[in-house]
């Protein structure tokens, strides 16, 4: 069960959601090298929440977004909308570094 942030009004399952939607589009043009699909873990503390991609015993490296970021990609995701081209930029990033490690 994901944790809610009453404050901000929304769930740390929307922010793995809003990952596995650029997951899946980056999925669909350029495919995956590694089986399976990526795991989302997300952490967070007071400033910034943390990504980490993981498939078959590999991680990609820790990457943050502030809570600002966040809220936006989180409204983003409940409107249905693609992720933002910085943020795609990011998650891409690390999907080919998790690529590089299996």
């Amino acid at each position: 069960m994901g944790t809610y942030f009453t404050s901000s009004e929304f769930s740390s399952c929307e922010v793995g959601g809003f990952v596995a939607t650029a997951l899946l589009h980056d999925l669909r043009v350029n495919n995956f090298t590694f089986t399976n699909f990526p795991e989302v873990v997300v952490a967070w503390d007071d400033d910034n929440f943390h990504i980490t991609l993981k498939v078959q015993e590999a991680s990609s490296s820790t990457f943050s977004f502030d809570y600002e970021t966040v809220i936006a990609e989180v409204k983003r995701f409940r409107d249905k909308k693609e992720v933002s081209a910085q943020v795609f930029d990011i998650i891409q990033k690390h999907v080919a570094e998790l690529e590089g490690a299996v």
